[in-house]
């Protein structure tokens, strides 16, 4: 499962510059209902959820895209909602001291960066460099039945042992388009230099 994720990360960093098509998005990966499944899956188990309570509607499935279930042929379309800005995640609880589960990855750095690579190159070097990756864990709104992401999960990217007992950095990958963003739109307020 893990080299999986691996893949479709892969696939995924590579496609997402030229489409916003089906085919992309409903292959990400995504935690729902305390499962790892793709992003078509989680998408049509809400609408099945809403249709069983009276609810027939199969638009407006994701929050802050434009996601729909075509009920004729199963077809599921997602695209960002263009209008939609809230687009940055910043956690409203205190971040700890202590080492836990949850904590894991929030000091980590990409170390595949490299200001002179391209996305292949960068890529490569984040196979072999970071073992990090953050899933999204999405909860469906009560009221509206759309799913909503409450919060990066950091995983393994692949199977490793730590067997140091001294402190040490493991990379995260942050992906390339965040840093052709960075690249292009130079550092924003919520970049620290």
């Amino acid at each position: 499962m893990l080299e999986d994720i691996l893949q479709m990360s892969k696939w995924v960093t590579k496609a997402w510059d030229s489409c916003f098509r089906i085919t992309l998005w409903i292959r990400l990966l995504f935690f729902y209902e305390k499962r790892l499944m793709t992003l078509g899956d989680a998408l049509s188990i809400a609408y099945e959820q809403r249709c069983a309570e009276g609810n027939h509607d199969s638009n407006d499935l994701l929050w802050g895209h434009d996601a729909a279930i075509n009920v004729e042929t199963g077809e599921i379309t997602v695209k960002p909602d263009e209008e939609f800005l809230s687009r940055i995640f910043i956690p409203d609880t205190e971040e700890g001291d202590e080492f836990a589960a949850t904590s894991l990855g929030v000091y980590s750095n990409d170390l595949a960066y490299d200001p002179d690579s391209d996305e292949t190159q960068y890529l490569e070097n984040s196979d072999r460099n970071n073992i990090l990756q953050l899933v999204w864990r999405l909860a469906r709104e009560e009221k509206s039945g759309r799913l909503v992401p409450t919060w990066p999960v950091v995983v393994a990217r692949k199977d490793v042992r730590l067997l140091n007992s001294v402190p040490m950095e493991v990379g995260l990958q942050y992906g390339y388009k965040y840093w052709d963003a960075v690249r292009k739109e130079g550092v924003s307020k919520y970049i620290s230099e």
